[in-house]
């Protein structure tokens, strides 16, 4: 989707850049080393709910509302996964979008568990930080898709954008309750749509489309 805007094939991945070498604008920093205020307004948000919902894991773990420990596990190794996938991706880039790939895996299977109770698929922290996940995870797989086959970026933005539209209309389906999700991701879509207006304007309305797409599925499932 959206890393995918990198001309340089023998750099790194489009999705790993040092900060000494971002340019203005450059997709390659819209996730990770954002720019854009409406970016930074989308990550201070994923990391308040992070905050958020593991404070909220803690006063709850010794009480009966406590989460499963199943539900733990798989949160903890979803934020591990998640923290470390840039770093491995700097040096296996392969290895690195299969991490990332792995954390929007372990939060699918934390709110479809049919042993819980399935507070954590109405828990709309969860939908902030699932949002989180499938943006940068198909983010992760256009970039790499760019830079192993040296495709146009164009091209590896629409995958990445119908594939995170597709992931994203599926697991909305399973949360209805959890419109946060759907929104999440359209903020997303939005703040890249923002970055790039100017330095790649194919990729902004690829991102817009997305949007309009997204909004027919918001609609369906709070109404």
């Amino acid at each position: 989707m959206l890393l995918a805007f990198y001309e340089d094939q023998n750099k790194l991945p489009s999705y790993i850049v040092d900060m000494d070498e971002i340019e203005p604008n450059l997709i390659a920093a819209v996730f990770l080393i954002p720019n854009d205020p409406a970016m930074w307004i989308m990550m201070s948000c994923v990391w308040l709910a992070a905050l958020a919902f593991a404070w909220q894991t803690v006063t709850q773990y010794r009480n009966e509302q406590a989460l499963p420990l199943a539900d733990i596990g798989l949160l903890v190794g979803a934020f591990l996964c998640a923290a470390i996938w840039p770093w491995v991706g700097k040096a296996v880039p392969l290895a690195g979008l299969l991490i990332s790939i792995l954390t929007l895996m372990s939060l699918i299977a934390a709110v479809s568990r049919k042993l819980s109770d399935g507070r954590l698929g109405r828990n709309p922290l969860i939908g902030i930080l699932l949002g989180w996940s499938t943006m940068l995870s198909f983010s992760a797989f256009a970039s790499f898709i760019n830079d192993a086959m040296a495709i146009p970026s164009e091209i590896a933005s629409l995958v990445g954008a119908i594939l995170a539209c597709t992931t994203t209309m599926a697991i909305q389906l399973r949360i209805p309750q959890n419109a946060l999700y759907a929104i999440t991701v359209m903020f997303a879509f939005l703040a890249i749509a923002a970055t790039m207006i100017e330095a790649a304007p194919v990729i902004s309305v690829i991102a817009v489309l997305s949007i309009a797409s997204l909004t027919f599925l918001l609609v369906r499932v709070t109404t």
